[in-house]
């Protein structure tokens, strides 16, 4: 009996470390973690789209606007967030509460994203119409182009 027990156990942590080993890699289950940053194909839209240096002052004077017109609006929602899921894990949570949090946050999300939208479309409009074109040829390659996208957020 004791060698029956001794085996299960040895047959169980084997397999709560081939879970583990799998969730940290990110097999099955579908992730494993935050998606992480890494250079690799990495095209900065300088080079791509061979900026001028007037277009690169604008673009980050752009850039800058952009996050410190979003930056209280992301912190708040972060805060939001986490105040929902506070209201979440109560026993009997209050409905309305929920539901009033839940409308904070998604008005909340349609401004920072008509911010950087508006962002986006400044960028966009000091283009040429061939760096236009080349753009849009980026963004039709699926899985390609800029990393992380184009605009008020993500021009160096």
């Amino acid at each position: 009996m004791k060698k029956r027990i001794a085996l299960l156990t040895i047959t169980l942590l084997l397999a709560f470390g081939i879970v583990q080993v799998a969730a940290a890699a990110g097999l099955g289950w579908g992730g494993g973690g935050p998606r992480m940053l890494n250079s690799d194909n990495w095209v900065g839209p300088v080079e791509a789209l061979n900026l001028t240096g007037e277009q690169i002052t604008k673009m980050r004077e752009i850039n800058q606007n952009t996050y410190e017109q979003t930056r209280d609006l992301r912190i708040k929602l972060m805060d939001s967030m986490h105040e929902l899921k506070q209201l979440q894990l109560q026993k009997n949570p209050d409905k309305a509460q929920i539901d009033a949090k839940i409308k904070e946050i998604n008005d909340l999300r349609d401004k920072i994203h008509s911010i950087a939208q508006q962002g986006r479309q400044q960028c966009q409009s000091l283009l040429t119409p061939e760096q236009q074109a080349k753009m849009n040829e980026f963004r039709s390659k699926k899985g390609h182009g800029f990393r992380g996208g184009f605009g008020a957020g993500n021009v160096q």
